[in-house]
């Protein structure tokens, strides 16, 4: 039985809407690489910071010099704990050479996201600097996981979607990539860290995006909002909610 194209799409802006559908359909959190110090100690803060994994220096001192510094550096993006391809599809695409792996392109992608969060903020916390110092912070961020969407399998999805047939949900799964982050927030000089994070998300669920054709594109997409969700997590006041992003969207591009 075939349905008209409106009810995929009322049916995506139902499902977008549910907070229960969105944490159904968001990635699991990514298990933390060496990068991440302490990772035992780490807190699920999804619900209140957006990131899945956060983790704040005890240690009083440090937290009071970390927060009475305004000077950020970011650091360029390391591929030190990248893991190998991890998806089937994505796997096979790369193998075949239908996808080139261009994880440094993606690395520094997101270093300039990030810089771009705060130079575009109206309020930011922190003055970007060009090198770290005794009056800066220094972000370090590292890619954990980076696996492309598949373009070859999203065009076979786009069918199914269109005939409607029971299948299209699995076959949406399998053509999915995903991405995963941790960060690390340190003092220039003494390099302690006193602030961490960590977060994986796999593609948004699309009617039709020109992102499902383009193996970083649902990544890029990923990276920005990362990058201003850090931004404004550091200028908002404690116990103020972070908006995490979506698992559907609507948008074409």
């Amino acid at each position: 039985m075939r349905f008209p194209h409106s009810i995929f799409v009322v049916l995506m802006i139902l499902l977008s809407a549910c907070s229960s559908t969105n944490r159904m359909l968001k990635a699991h959190p990514a298990q933390l690489s060496p990068f991440f110090e302490q990772p035992a100690l780490a807190q699920d803060a999804a619900a209140q910071l957006g990131f899945q994994k956060v983790w704040t220096t005890p240690d009083p001192k440090v937290l009071a010099a970390g927060k009475a510094k305004r000077k950020l550096f970011i650091a360029p993006v390391t591929l030190r704990y990248l893991r190998p391809l991890s998806r089937g599809l994505a796997s096979s695409e790369v193998a075949w050479g239908g996808v080139q792996r261009r994880e440094a392109d993606v690395a520094a992608r997101l270093r300039e996201e990030f810089v771009a969060a705060f130079r575009h903020s109206s309020t930011p916390l922190y003055r970007l600097a060009d090198r770290p110092g005794k009056d800066t912070l220094t972000l370090q961020l590292a890619i954990i996981e980076l696996n492309p969407t598949s373009p070859k399998g999203n065009a076979v999805v786009t069918v199914l979607k269109f005939v409607a047939t029971p299948m299209m949900g699995f076959a949406a799964y399998l053509t999915k990539g995903n991405m995963a982050i941790e960060g690390k927030v340190t003092d220039s000089i003494t390099h302690r860290p006193f602030f961490q994070f960590a977060d994986n998300e796999s593609d948004q669920l699309t009617f039709i995006s020109l992102r499902d054709y383009q193996p970083y594109g649902h990544a890029v997409n990923t990276m920005r909002h990362w990058a201003r969700q850090f931004e404004q997590m550091t200028r908002s006041p404690r116990g103020l909610k972070v908006r995490d992003s979506n698992s559907i969207t609507l948008r074409p591009n």
